[in-house]
């Protein structure tokens, strides 16, 4: 690994090795206004594949792009008004944005969700570095995956094993950076923005969404995300999903995208005939179990009591009830145990479903 001092009087130089090494599918790594990032041409396949062998097992975590400014960005994902809002009102700065992919670099820097993370960054040398390039760069932090984020070559070198350390090819060295919070990131897949990790950068919260699904499967994949924005609380609270809507509506297909996001494979058919089903799964560091709940032949809503609801309501657990309405005063009593997301669903057509949620 080279080490490359960074300064005014060099900064030319330092660009211009950046570059060459880049070009070549090289693994530098980089300052930026929170951390130490690791980079690669995020455009060369073989590169991003050397990131991920130093990055290490990731699960289903998505890697980040930096990208010079919103023109380059609407080149790898679709910048609906949320997002553009958040571009023009944050960046450059520490916040990631996520957005749907337009599935034009490798599937392997995505979420499971079909997602990419979007930063401009604030530093000034990894924007000049970028524009350059004219293609985004990786902005993972440059540690291995559950060790602590680098703000110095002397951090970077004390966590970081010499197999991986082989793995990187130049490090720009601008010195201790200001042991600054992780970029917040916030996904705009949702219409209104989700903070999927608090950083630096606070989005003040909405109450209430709607959105339209136009098929089984975007009913899914809004499922996933929803759990991916509430998953940091099942360390401490089950989450409790409850589903109102008629027949046919797509609350057993929300809850077959709780199950994809969890890892379950197992088909999920309706509960109905027999009230209640069991999954356990075990993810992202978290065991439990997923309970699909259908009260639609309960007489009473406290009935459900009687299916071991009470037992259920365990850090680790989520919980996705159909037909709320008949328990949904016996749920707003747990709200100091559990976090509920409260979700309705009603036809908007044969094959569009308007989908409204609240925590």
């Amino acid at each position: 690994m080279k080490i490359l001092k960074c300064s005014d009087a060099n900064r030319a130089k330092v660009i211009a090795e950046s570059i060459a090494c880049l070009s070549k599918g090289g693994l530098i790594v980089y300052p930026t206004e929170t951390c130490y990032g690791a980079g690669v041409d995020a455009a060369n396949r073989t590169a991003t594949l050397k990131l991920l062998s130093f990055k290490g097992q990731r699960g289903s975590k998505p890697i980040a792009l930096a990208v010079s400014d919103r023109t380059m960005a609407s080149h790898y994902v679709s910048i609906n008004a949320t997002a553009d809002h958040l571009y023009r009102t944050f960046l450059p700065g520490p916040l990631t944005v996520v957005s749907r992919s337009l599935a034009t670099l490798s599937p392997s820097l995505e979420a499971g969700t079909g997602t990419l993370g979007i930063r401009i960054p604030a530093h000034p040398l990894a924007l000049a570095i970028i524009k350059r390039l004219g293609r985004p760069l990786t902005a993972t932090s440059a540690n291995t995956s559950g060790k602590k984020p680098p703000y110095s070559v002397k951090d970077f070198e004390q966590y970081t094993s010499q197999k991986r350390l082989a793995l990187v090819d130049l490090f720009l060295d601008a010195g201790t950076l200001p042991p600054n919070p992780p970029s917040t990131v916030v996904d705009t897949t949702l219409n209104e923005p989700a903070v999927l990790r608090q950083g630096e950068i606070v989005i003040p919260k909405h109450k209430g969404t709607t959105v339209v699904s136009g098929s089984q499967e975007e009913t899914q994949r809004l499922a996933g995300r929803l759990f991916s924005t509430y998953r940091k609380e099942l360390s401490h609270k089950p989450l409790i999903f409850a589903l109102q809507g008629e027949l046919g509506a797509g609350k057993t297909q929300f809850v077959k995208g709780l199950a994809k996001a969890l890892g379950i494979r197992t088909n999920i058919p309706s509960p109905t005939f027999v009230l209640i089903k069991e999954y356990p799964y075990s993810c992202f560091g978290i065991s439990g179990t997923l309970y699909h709940v259908d009260t639609w032949r309960l007489e009473k809503g406290d009935e459900v009591m009687d299916l071991g609801l009470g037992a259920m309501l365990r850090p680790g657990n989520v919980i996705a009830i159909e037909w709320l309405q008949k328990v949904k005063s016996l749920l707003r009593s747990f709200s100091d145990k559990a976090v509920i997301i409260w979700i309705s669903f009603a036809h908007v057509s044969e094959s569009e479903r308007e989908i409204r949620y609240q925590a």
